[in-house]
């Protein structure tokens, strides 16, 4: 039965069959320099035999002299990549999808640290770049060396066989900044109207060709940088009329890096709308004749992908994050099981770890909240001796870290019983429920469940909390505690008022907060019911000790949720704030200037934290042979650390 069929109906482009209509984002992932890592190659390979059409590798620069922007960047301007390409696009062709690598050139975003002594920081307009260095307005000679980069790049990377080149011409890189009057303050015959804004870019693609005739050519485009001045959906359409043709595909993204403030529609987070991007798709495709059409932005869900076909607003959808979660995404949802898609939560953390320069310490690797082994796929694809002995294992707790603990034991062969003491699985997401941008979290905790369940070798007891007697009972090899943690009030006076709550009795007690909410605690859970709260009517204060709001989240949502709590008219916000006491008339504070205020409110509600809920670990180890102890019950911290140690627990079995 073909459950998506123009999904998964396939497209033919220079004599190259691509098996369906998926294409996975640039993504540069797991530490890659100087070469492609081990890892880089088995997570390519993954999402290949995970069925994409298309995988593409994250960008590579074309000039190592003129353009570097961070030092994690491989750059094929030089045969040395070879030997490792080779082997990607080897991996890549294994499993039947084609291969292709992002084209770029950092342009006035180049970081004079890692450009080469003796040259300057170049772009389409001098100016002063992020960085504070001087940036040298290109000339015509500076325009055909970049010309002769990209072309030697292409041709390189098509003698490793890759099948397609994704040359950027989006989100405020060089090729962009020629395009956009936000970076192109020119007045010859490369600035000013968009047909002059295009000439060298259309230069750099007509080189491409020239050199290699039977390459697939796709060019990434912003369809709308999001910011005054920028590039709109109605310039897009034209430009894409002037690329019509001269490119195979045409990928629609938006947004730049001219400024950080538009990385939530680039990057989609939990408050941008799913499928952001595809109206001016459907823009993009009407306006051109001969080229297909690509589209990229909150797409995750096969059924939204299909009526994009369809709809005929795209030729092909593109998927980043949602390969991150689970590089099987595309055969599961061929197969009819997309119900078993483990769902990307949009939290951001795999692309803000290597947000350079905006994270004071990029991680070079890549990570991802729900998917345990993304980055470590070396884990899953090499070899993996048997259990010498199958165990029964005892989970107490079907959080995440616990269904993720049951899921990896069994897996491996052994028996597990995964006890919870509520009547679902996943309650400790429960706070997801009822708030519009938490959908995809919502997705995350269903597919996690219909997981557990479909597995064979797990047996789910719901309304079963873990006790002496039930471990004596079932004398388990091993134990797995995942029992999550407990809500956190500190000691402030008047802490024990009726009108106190912690934030977490809004979704495990019922509570119904009054009109008016004093919300003690700014970090990414106190912040993110604040703004659920102000959408429901009421009027919220947020108090927090520090001077900024919740530093601990992730760049790319932690800059939307602040620009989101700046827009709401019913969220106050007080940092460098001292709790004093809680009174019935609310709740009073000292100020950052030492000014004294009351804050009134219905509600009090505490948002100070959570603790480990381990106090019953060493009784319980008196009772096993064996006992390990994953997620909040270990350490109260994120979902991701949850996943990791409750996978670590059930693997390593």
């Amino acid at each position: 039965m073909n459950f998506y069929p123009h999904l998964f109906s396939p497209l033919t482009i220079r004599g190259k069959r691509i098996r369906n209509r998926i294409e996975t984002a640039p993504m540069s992932v797991v530490g890659s320099t100087n070469g492609f890592t081990r890892e880089a190659l088995e997570l390519y390979a993954n999402m290949s035999k995970g069925g994409a059409g298309i995988v593409t590798l994250g960008e590579v620069g074309v000039d190592t002299e003129t353009d570097t922007c961070h030092p994690t960047i491989n750059h094929l301007d030089s045969t040395d990549i070879l030997p490792t390409l080779t082997q990607v696009v080897d991996a890549i062709h294994l499993y039947g999808a084609l291969a292709s690598v992002e084209l770029n050139h950092s342009g006035n975003r180049s970081n004079p640290k890692y450009v080469a002594e003796g040259y300057p920081i170049y772009g389409p307009s001098a100016m002063t770049n992020l960085y504070g260095a001087q940036v040298t307005e290109m000339d015509e000679e500076m325009m055909e060396r970049v010309c002769e980069k990209f072309a030697l790049a292409a041709s390189i990377a098509e003698f490793a066989g890759m099948d397609i080149v994704n040359v950027h011409l989006g989100h405020g890189w060089l090729l962009a900044q020629f395009l956009s009057n936000l970076d192109n303050h020119r007045t010859d015959k490369y600035g000013g109207s968009i047909e002059n804004r295009c000439r060298f870019p259309l230069m750099v693609l007509e080189r491409i060709r020239q050199r290699c005739p039977r390459l697939i050519i796709e060019a990434r485009i912003s369809g709308d940088e999001t910011q005054d001045g920028g590039i709109t959906p109605e310039e897009a359409a034209e430009i894409a009329k002037l690329l019509d043709g001269k490119v195979d595909i045409i990928h629609v993204s938006a947004a730049t890096y001219h400024t950080t403030d538009t990385t939530s529609r680039m990057l989609p987070t939990i408050f941008t709308p799913h499928a952001c991007n595809v109206e001016i798709a459907a823009a993009v495709k009407k306006a051109v004749k001969q080229s297909y059409v690509s589209v990229v932005g909150g797409l995750n869900e096969p059924g939204m992908m299909e009526n994009v076909i369809a709809g005929g607003k795209a030729d092909l959808v593109v998927a980043g994050r949602a390969f991150l979660a689970d590089p099987n995404f595309a055969n599961k949802a061929r197969e009819g099981r997309t119900d078993e898609i483990v769902h990307c939560i949009r939290c951001t953390a795999c692309m803000s770890a290597g947000f350079i320069p905006h994270v004071p310490f990029a991680s070079g690797v890549l990570r991802c909240s729900v998917n345990p082994c993304l980055g470590r796929e070396f884990e899953t694809t090499h070899h993996v001796e048997p259990p010498a002995k199958l165990k029964k294992v005892l989970v107490a707790g079907g959080g995440p870290s616990g269904m993720e603990a049951a899921l990896a034991a069994a897996r491996r062969g052994h028996s597990v019983i995964l006890c919870e003491k509520a009547d679902h699985l996943g309650a400790a997401l429960d706070y997801a429920n009822g708030i519009s941008f938490k959908d995809d979290m919502l997705a995350f905790r269903k597919s996690m469940a219909v997981n557990v369940e479909k597995e064979k070798n797990i047996e789910i007891r719901l309304n079963t909390a873990v006790t002496p007697e039930l471990i004596s009972a079932e004398a388990p090899d091993v134990l797995i505690a995942a029992c999550g943690a407990l809500p956190v009030i500190p000691p402030i006076p008047g802490a024990n008022n009726a009108k106190v709550h912690h934030i977490s009795a809004l979704y495990h007690e019922g509570l119904k907060a009054g009109k008016t909410v004093a919300m003690i605690g700014g970090g990414q859970a106190g912040c993110e019911e604040a703004l659920a709260l102000a959408a429901e009517g009421h009027s919220v204060t947020i108090i927090e000790m520090q001077p900024q709001l919740a530093k601990e989240a992730y760049f790319i949502h932690w800059k939307h949720m602040l620009s989101k709590i700046a827009e709401q008219p019913n969220i106050r916000v007080l940092c460098s704030a001292c709790v004093n006491r809680i009174g019935d008339n609310g709740v009073f504070v000292t100020l950052a200037d030492g000014r004294e205020e009351t804050v009134p409110a219905d509600t009090v509600l505490v948002a100070a934290g959570m603790r480990a809920n381990n106090t019953m670990i060493d009784e319980w180890a008196a009772l096993v042979p064996e006992i390990r102890i994953t997620g909040d019950c270990s350490r109260s911290a994120r979902i991701m650390e949850a996943m990791r140690t409750g996978y670590c627990a059930g693997h390593t079995l």
